[in-house]
């Protein structure tokens, strides 16, 4: 039984109008991925529509695919160059030595003085350079003679006489024309030579380079004979010339005292000469006079071989020069040879006041006064 009322059934509700559906967008077609084969399998060939038999275009690589190379390259190449190769061609840093003491002088212990000695100089190494120099001085006493001072004159003479021969000098070696007198008890003369210096080492000529075969005459005349445009080299610096060495006279020095007569010889710095004329020419000498001068003096004088002039030709030549301030002639000898033809043998200057002559070095040209030369009128 049913309570209540009942409801009436409701009405159905019109069919709504179906709305417009709007139009899609077509979707954009992927191109389908292509399976990975499996191992064993060979890959798909895509269809393409290109006609079979013609070549397919290839495609373009990045141009990231060729810089990257490039810059590895470049990359390698400076560590190489800016690494490796200092570490194998650079000099490698001088290691830092230890500060060395110098040692001391190697210096003799002893000194013998005849049958005795005398402890030697001890230096420190403060003076490490320091050397110790044998003096070339040596001293003889003859004793027990009857008459020193008619000893020493006789040794005077013999020196005079001597090949090389020596002047009496004073202490400053100019020559000295009064000997002393050698008949007082006590006295003491000087003599002395001129050394001759060293003659110069001669510098080795460079060796010519050899012409290798086939290109001796390779060059056309025209081409040897015509001047080249180029500028020529700058000639090479000579080299220094070396330290001249010093002049050296031998001397000895005799002092008697009665009964006894010490002779002391040695080499000592400096240079023989005759005392500056004073007072003007006595006899000047012409050309003719300083020839004949020189023909009258022997060879040996002259520094020549031979026994006589009669086998030298003297030529003066015109005109002065100066040496030591003085006017000089220049006088020419020649010696015959086998030949006949005339071999030039020196120069030699003579001051016009005859006094002084000179030998003049063939190599040098350096100026030598002659040894115990005295005028002599002709």
């Amino acid at each position: 039984m049913a309570f209540g009322k009942s409801k009436a059934p409701k009405e159905p509700k019109p069919p709504k109008a179906p709305k417009e559906k709007k139009p899609k967008k077509p979707k954009k077609e992927r191109p389908p991925k292509g399976k990975k084969p499996k191992k064993g399998q060979e890959l798909p060939v895509e269809e393409t529509g290109a006609v079979e038999g013609e070549e397919q275009p290839k495609k373009k690589k990045p141009l990231i695919f060729f810089l990257i190379p490039i810059v590895v390259i470049a990359a390698a190449a400076a560590i190489i160059i800016l690494v490796v190769i200092p570490k194998f061609t650079g000099d490698k840093d001088a290691e830092p030595s230890a500060s060395v003491e110098p040692d001391p002088p190697v210096l003799p212990s002893e000194l013998p003085v005849g049958d005795n000695k005398v402890p030697g100089m001890v230096l420190g190494s403060d003076e490490y350079q320091a050397q110790a120099v044998l003096a070339k001085t040596i001293t003889y006493t003859y004793t027990d003679l009857a008459d020193a001072g008619k000893v020493a004159e006789t040794y005077v003479g013999q020196l005079q006489s001597a090949e090389d021969r020596f002047s009496i000098v004073d202490e400053e070696f100019v020559r000295q024309k009064d000997e002393p007198d050698f008949t007082t008890e006590e006295g003491m003369v000087l003599m002395a030579r001129n050394l001759p210096k060293p003659e110069p080492a001669a510098s080795p000529s460079p060796e010519p380079t050899p012409t290798p075969e086939g290109e001796e005459n390779s060059a056309a005349p025209d081409e040897s004979a015509a001047p080249s445009g180029a500028p020529s080299a700058e000639p090479t610096e000579s080299a220094e010339p070396a330290e001249e060495a010093p002049d050296l006279v031998l001397t000895v020095r005799i002092t008697w005292s009665p009964g006894q007569c010490v002779v002391t010889a040695d080499e000592e710095e400096g240079r023989v000469t005759s005392p500056p004329s004073a007072a003007p020419a006595q006899h000047p000498v012409t050309q003719r006079s300083a020839m004949q001068i020189l023909e009258g003096m022997s060879p040996a004088e002259l520094g020549l071989p031979g026994d006589s002039m009669d086998a030298y030709e003297v030529i003066p030549m015109d005109g002065t020069e100066l040496v030591n301030d003085m006017a000089a002639i220049r006088l020419h000898v020649y010696g015959s040879s086998t030949s006949g033809a005339n071999d030039f043998l020196g120069s030699y200057l003579m001051t016009i006041d005859g006094d002084h002559l000179y030998r003049v070095d063939p190599i040098t040209d350096e100026v030598v006064e002659v040894e115990g030369y005295e005028y002599t009128a002709p």
